[in-house]
């Protein structure tokens, strides 16, 4: 088998676990851009999860208040308010939530801030679809 056969068959084995391990779980995307929100909309039903798609913080927040959540998705910067800290409000709300920042300014310290208010993972766009089935199929991480 050469190197592109057996890529294939990685990618084919990795898109199936995410299918399988995605069944049923809700994940809450936080995208104030419509291309992106709905590019990871679109990622998220063809994965198998439940995607609940707002534009907004304050969308977010009231949504979170009502549903159970596996996993939130987040634009660290939004136009309302800033990403960054509706993680410790999702965190509070949904402990066991795998949390992911996203953001087109993708740097070191960024990426730390988010982590410590609650995120467990970051995100620099655009996003690799990979990268964030990855990311969702991850435990959170518990270090806060």
């Amino acid at each position: 088998m050469d190197h592109v056969e057996q890529t294939r068959e990685e990618r084919w084995w990795t898109e199936e676990r995410t299918r399988t391990q995605a069944r049923w779980r809700r994940v809450l995307v936080v995208e104030d851009d419509l291309a992106q929100r709905e590019l990871l909309v679109g990622l998220l039903v063809e994965w198998g999860y439940q995607p609940l798609a707002v534009a907004l913080a304050e969308e977010a927040e009231n949504a979170s208040r009502r549903r159970r959540l596996d996993a939130a998705i987040v634009d660290v910067f939004l136009p309302d308010k800033s990403g960054v800290s509706l993680f410790s409000v999702l965190r509070d709300q949904h402990p066991d939530a795998v949390l992911i920042g996203i953001s087109g300014r993708a740097d070191a310290a960024l990426a730390r801030r988010c982590k410590g208010v609650g995120a467990d993972l970051f995100l620099g766009k655009p996003i690799e679809p990979e990268a964030l089935a990855t990311a969702l199929q991850s435990p959170h991480l518990r270090w806060h």
